[in-house]
């Protein structure tokens, strides 16, 4: 699972770190996978707002859209799986939420915007960790074709399950909301999942490497096409 990290200048660089550190445990340890994290700095100290129909204030789609943009210029479609934006608690302007996620609404990737608060390392992890499961059932539906809400309702023997409002937010009574203060880590849902994600980051995993592949026939052929030329032009000289 590849990660590209933005993280906010007033963040400590050590710490952040040390948190990433602590989630890829978290995510071997429950699904086998692992996480690799591109990490880079950046300024947020402004970022334009829009109330969403809660009247919560999240940043702007274009605002998103030009982050992605850039970042998809470098990575195309398949180089990265999410992007964190990771924003310190003093620039933290976006209110009624702690973090949010969207998943594959940005090109294929998806976007978790995270909380980081100076104070509580816990928080942090825990919001980190509830924005990164969010996207979970859409990455599986989208690279696999597999609804995973029935599979979910069968193995826990449930008559019928919605990932987002069950799990991610506590909706059922066999798992407590993600971003409630004190949340204890659970790993029962990343378990279960962990077939299906191995599955999905290994196909993007093949699909990127497919797409450097091609680009690189057709660079090879752009140089042959250019010697050719140039033999020919000298040739008539």
């Amino acid at each position: 699972m590849r990660t590209l990290v933005l993280i906010d200048k007033l963040i400590d660089k050590d710490e952040s770190l040390a948190l990433l550190d602590d989630y890829a445990d978290f995510i071997k340890e429950h699904t086998g996978i692992e996480c690799e994290f591109y990490v880079e700095r950046r300024d947020f100290s402004f970022v334009p707002t829009t109330p969403d129909s809660d009247g919560d204030l999240k940043p702007t789609f274009d605002y998103r859209q030009k982050l992605t943009k850039e970042i998809h210029g470098r990575y195309g479609d398949y180089g990265v799986d999410n992007i964190v934006v990771w924003i310190h608690e003093d620039n933290f302007t976006f209110k009624g939420v702690w973090g949010t996620a969207w998943a594959y609404t940005h090109f294929k990737y998806n976007l978790l915007l995270c909380r980081w608060d100076k104070d509580n390392s816990t928080n942090t992890f825990n919001t980190l960790f509830h924005e990164g499961e969010h996207p979970h059932d859409t990455t599986i539906l989208k690279e696999l074709g597999i609804d995973v809400n029935p599979l979910i309702a069968e193995h826990f023997g449930l008559p019928s399950f919605n990932y987002d409002r069950d799990y991610v937010h506590g909706g059922s009574p066999l798992f407590t909301y993600i971003g409630r203060a004190g949340y204890q880590r659970d790993g029962r849902m990343l378990k279960f999942l962990a077939p299906y994600l191995r599955r999905a980051y290994a196909l993007r995993k093949a699909k990127h490497a497919e797409h450097i592949g091609m680009l690189t026939k057709i660079v090879s052929l752009l140089s042959t096409i250019v010697s050719l030329l140039t033999k020919k032009t000298d040739a008539k000289m």
